[in-house]
């Protein structure tokens, strides 16, 4: 019995040693013309036909490319401002309300899809897609905006004893929904990792929503709003720390902005200038945003 049972291990083992040197002698590894390739280790030859599934085009960073790819879709964050037509950040005395604190102004970019066209040889092609944009305005000044007046106004906080109120936070947030309209050119139609970009373009924006908020340090059964001479205009009550307010604000329902990307592999690099009011005319100073930012997770 013994005997029968070493015999038939020994035939098994013989049968899967033929089979893996036949399979080794016609299976012919993969080999890339372009960008990296496993070929130049012989070890890594034979894993990647040890292995019956394995596909170098699927290695993680080192996909081939074989159609134009842009740089739109992604996660986005960039610092935001806005400047007066003479590209100046110091504003009119008119409106000191607007004057922010640009450390802290940020703007989020969540692009999920991306259509690509190629032009030429896949170095050069269109690009378009779908985005959202929240941008973050946090103001230096202790105002608050009016949303339901003719024009936007703002006013002082002072308290019940006169005192002007201090906030932890004052800010604007608008969100917009962008479609991208680029032109790009890559070095390298091959491999991402490798390869070289601009981009140029316009990105088109609805606005689809807007608030102001302010963090109060203290709560008190009232709070006035003062003009610029200390006259009393309205009062309020704030129940919780935290205010929001919902409304328009005169800001512009729709804006296009002039955007230029560059970068190198999985860096990208964006600016944009907003070529549209921030807010509408007659309703708002004119001023038009910008942005400069970095993309963290590219697809």
């Amino acid at each position: 019995m013994k005997t029968l049972l070493k015999l038939t291990l020994s035939f098994s083992l013989l049968l899967l040693l033929s089979g893996s040197l036949n399979a080794q002698e016609s299976k012919k590894c993969p080999w890339y013309k372009h960008g990296w390739h496993m070929g130049d280790s012989a070890h890594a030859t034979d894993f990647a036909c040890a292995m019956q599934d394995f596909n170098m085009n699927e290695f993680p960073f080192c996909k081939n490319k074989k159609k134009y790819n842009g740089h739109w879709a992604g996660i986005e964050v960039a610092f935001s401002g806005y400047v007066t037509p003479d590209f100046d950040m110091n504003f009119n005395p008119a409106y000191p309300y607007m004057n922010m604190n640009t450390a802290r102004s940020l703007t989020v970019n969540l692009n999920p899809f991306e259509l690509n066209v190629n032009l030429y040889k896949n170095k050069i092609g269109f690009t378009t897609g779908l985005g959202l944009q929240t941008t973050n305005y946090y103001f230096s000044n202790n105002y608050v905006m009016l949303k339901d007046s003719s024009a936007l106004v703002a006013y002082k906080v002072q308290d019940a004893q006169g005192n002007y109120v201090d906030m932890k936070v004052n800010k604007m947030v608008v969100s917009y929904l962008n479609l991208p309209l680029f032109f790009e050119y890559q070095t390298n139609p091959y491999r991402r990792l490798s390869s070289f970009h601009i981009s140029l373009g316009v990105i088109a924006g609805v606005r689809i929503g807007s608030y102001t908020k302010q963090v109060y340090n203290d709560k008190a059964e009232s709070y006035f709003l003062v003009d610029d001479k200390g006259n009393k205009v309205a009062s309020f009550d704030v129940e919780e720390y935290t205010v929001r307010d919902r409304g328009a604000y005169h800001l512009s329902p729709f804006k296009l902005d002039a955007s230029m990307r560059i970068g190198w592999s999985r860096l990208n690099i964006f600016s944009t200038y907003s070529l549209t009011q921030l807010f509408q005319k007659n309703q708002g100073p004119e001023l038009y945003p910008f942005t400069v930012g970095i993309t963290l997770l590219g697809w």
